[in-house]
C-alpha cells in the first residue's frame, strides 16, 4: 500500500452536486483493490473512515503560498543565505519565528509549551488570510527591509513549472537579486 489516504473532491452549486471525474474514482477503486490485498484474513478486515469537510482552494492557496514562498523568502534573507535552499528545520525554525512574531507567543515551561497564539488551521476565511499576508509583509519583511514574494509571480510560475519547481525558481530569483545588492 503507498498511501494511507486519498482526497476526492466533489463540487456543490446552489442547485446540483457535481461528482468528481471518473478517473478520479477509478483512482479511489483502484487505491481499496491494493489495501485489499494486504489484508491478513477474511475474519480480521481493515477498516476505510469517509469523512467530508468543505475545501476552499482559495484557503488553501495562500496556506501554500505561506508555507512555500513566504517562509523561505524569510528564511533566506534572515539568515543571508545566497546559495541553495534552507533545510526542513531551519524552515521550521523560522516559519514559527514569523507565526510568533504575527499571532503571538506560546508560553514555554519547564516542561511543556502551552498553546496560546491561533494557529493558521483558525484562519476559515479568505480574508483572515490576507490579513495575516498583509501583517506579515508589514511587520516581518518591511520593518526588516526584507523583500516579500510577489504572489501573482508565484502562482504564474507554478502555472508554468508546478509547485516545487516554482519554489525553486523564485528562491533563485531572491538569491540573484541578494547577490546583486552585495
Amino acid at each position: 500500500m503507498k498511501t494511507s489516504e486519498i482526497h476526492i473532491f466533489y463540487s456543490l452549486t446552489q442547485k446540483e452536486v457535481i461528482p468528481p471525474a471518473e478517473r478520479e474514482l477509478a483512482r479511489k477503486d483502484n487505491w481499496l483493490k491494493e489495501i485489499q490485498k494486504t489484508i491478513e484474513a477474511d475474519w480480521k478486515p481493515l477498516i476505510v473512515k469517509v469523512s467530508y469537510r468543505l475545501f476552499n482552494p482559495e484557503i488553501e492557496k495562500q496556506r501554500r503560498f505561506f508555507e512555500g514562498a513566504c517562509v523561505a523568502y524569510y528564511a533566506i534573507q534572515n539568515s543571508d543565505l545566497l546559495t541553495g535552499t534552507p533545510d526542513t528545520e531551519t524552515l521550521r525554525k523560522y516559519r514559527e519565528e514569523l507565526l510568533d512574531f504575527c499571532l503571538g507567543y506560546d508560553y514555554h515551561t519547564v516542561n511543556r509549551i502551552i498553546r496560546k497564539r491561533p494557529s493558521t488551521v483558525d484562519f476559515k476565511t479568505v480574508q483572515k488570510w490576507n490579513n495575516f499576508l498583509q501583517t506579515l509583509e508589514e511587520t516581518a519583511f518591511e520593518s526588516a527591509g526584507y523583500s516579500f514574494p510577489d504572489s501573482e509571480e508565484f502562482w504564474n510560475l507554478t502555472k508554468k513549472h508546478g509547485y516545487d519547481q516554482a519554489k525553486r525558481i523564485s528562491i533563485e530569483q531572491l538569491q540573484a537579486k541578494l547577490s546583486k545588492k552585495l
